[in-house]
């Protein structure tokens, strides 16, 4: 049997390519950004704040940016968006660490906005992003063990500023509604998704420490968990080119629930680890399950919002997520900084529990 690869245009070709190349960025500031806050000095306490704070800022300027990139066409903003963050790293690379807390550039849903104006095929397209995405993450993971903590820093300046190249040829067909509002039509179809408010807060509390939970767990260092953050990704990438089958064969809602409840399960055996390697076969594990069915989740949300309501939209389940998200790493770096580093994985289980059930529930009958 020949395996047939997605034929694209040229234009969903650079979307895809600028969306997955941000999976190098993921990959290495998931990894590397607490331990080189830490390695400047920085506590855990501190790192937390910083961590959750750049999710804060770029979630809550990416509401503002996208109401205007919704009157006025979404290029140029999420080309603005990423010099502003290329900048930020760059002053990081410098040994600035409040730098951080613009690594998300202005935020946003420009990206996915201009997407689903291109695409032909949503979910394919959003699947065929997510796969490259994490395999592009395994580069990432990569650059800390190959180039060293400050280094990567300089290394995502050039890629996000690569990722606003990779747009500019890009020709937006939405002209824009001339008029800068923050009201959504569908706000009602929004809410729904409020319940990703939950699955936010418990990922903030664990995800952009994790690295610093394996340093003070088991004393690792970043050439050690290079590789294990690799496995993690490219077992990702694996993983999602999955998702759209497995939606179609019990629904896009229950294939979510499905890897859900099994990721849960995964994250509450992983402090009871005993060494090193049955942590990061269980995290890698978890990895899949929680995030393979991601695509399934984005294509929902701009299928559910019209064209003209599409970045505001985006942004607003950003903000749903990342407000949350924002507040989890100062709850878990103070709680870390302390000495517990288990209640966290338990307080993020029951989130995530109660965030799918309710997920379930409310969209149950949608096909």
């Amino acid at each position: 049997m020949r395996l047939r690869l997605p034929r694209l245009t040229h234009e969903e070709l650079l979307l895809v390519l600028t969306g997955s190349l941000s999976g190098i960025i993921f990959g290495s500031t998931t990894l590397a950004l607490p331990l080189y806050l830490k390695s400047l000095g920085l506590d855990s306490f501190q790192v937390g704040l910083l961590v959750g704070g750049y999710v804060l800022v770029g979630s809550t300027t990416g509401l503002l940016v996208s109401a205007l990139a919704d009157a006025y066409g979404r290029k140029r903003f999420f080309i603005v968006g990423r010099l502003v963050s290329a900048a930020a790293y760059l002053l990081l690379f410098l040994g600035v660490p409040a730098a951080a807390l613009l690594i998300f550039g202005l935020g946003g849903g420009s990206l996915q906005a201009l997407m689903a104006e291109k695409s032909r095929d949503i979910d394919r397209n959003m699947s065929l992003l997510s796969s490259l995405s994490t395999a592009f993450a395994i580069v990432g993971a990569s650059m800390p063990w190959a180039v060293g903590l400050r280094n990567t820093m300089l290394a995502d300046s050039l890629t996000v500023m690569a990722t606003a190249a990779l747009v500019a040829p890009v020709r937006e067909g939405y002209r824009g509604t001339g008029r800068i509002t923050l009201r959504l039509g569908s706000i009602r179809n929004i809410a729904r998704l409020s319940t990703d408010a939950l699955i936010g807060l418990g990922a903030g509390l664990i995800l952009p420490l994790m690295s610093l939970w394996f340093n003070l767990r088991f004393h690792a260092t970043a050439a050690t968990l290079s590789p294990v953050y690799m496995m993690a990704d490219a077992t990702l990438a694996l993983a999602s080119i999955g998702a759209p089958a497995l939606a179609k064969t019990m629904g896009r809602v229950r294939a979510i629930v499905l890897t859900h409840a099994i990721g849960i399960a995964l994250l509450i055996a992983l402090p009871f680890s005993s060494s090193l390697y049955e942590a990061a076969a269980i995290f890698v594990a978890r990895n899949a399950a929680m995030n393979m069915a991601n695509p399934l989740f984005m294509s929902l949300v701009v299928t559910m919002v019209p064209e003209e309501e599409r970045a505001r939209g985006s942004s607003l389940i950003n903000l749903i997520d990342g407000l949350p998200r924002s507040m989890g790493p100062w709850l878990t770096g103070y709680i870390y900084s302390v000495g517990n580093l288990t209640l966290p994985f338990f307080i993020t289980a029951a989130l995530y529990s109660a965030a799918t059930a309710a997920f379930y529930v409310l969209f149950r009958n949608v096909r």
